[in-house]
């Protein structure tokens, strides 16, 4: 299976999130839930270069990823991808971030939230600023994918 099988491809477009898996440099297991888009057959991840996830990543490259399909009725089974990632400072490819808009800012639900809350873009603005190393992305390239609990 890859992001081109019918079946999985509708599974990550019915998915919103992703729990990523990573170790620590002390080797303990870290989860966190992150936006994600596939381009050709490959995941892109929002978080920062120097946010936990992504200093895990740049010391092992090695992650999994669950994806529930929340979007589809209630999560009934989980797709879990292996792969090898590697983080990037900045922003990712054009295609990417176009994705990304597509999928967390353009829909009508998620504009409509976007409007609603415009008098808080400063707060996002000084979080994101926050970031140490400012912006960047993890690529993810899968080597296994299984789906969990059939239905």
């Amino acid at each position: 299976m890859s992001p081109a099988d019918p079946e999985v491809d509708r599974f990550l477009r019915h998915s919103l999130v992703v729990q990523v898996a990573s170790l620590s440099p002390q080797g303990r297991p870290f989860a966190t839930p992150l936006w994600f888009v596939v381009d050709r057959e490959v995941l892109y991840l929002t978080t920062g270069a120097q946010s936990r996830a992504g200093k895990n990543v740049a010391r092992n490259p090695d992650v999994v990823l669950l994806f529930a399909g929340e979007l589809d009725r209630g999560p009934t089974r989980f797709l879990r991808l292996r792969g090898t990632a590697a983080v990037h400072p900045g922003l990712p490819p054009w295609r990417a971030l176009l994705r990304i808009a597509a999928k967390y800012y353009l829909p009508p639900k998620a504009l409509l939230t976007e409007i609603r809350n415009a008098g808080r873009w400063r707060l996002r603005q000084h979080y994101y600023a926050q970031a140490k190393g400012g912006p960047g992305y993890i690529r993810v390239v899968p080597s296994a994918w299984e789906f969990l609990f059939p239905p």
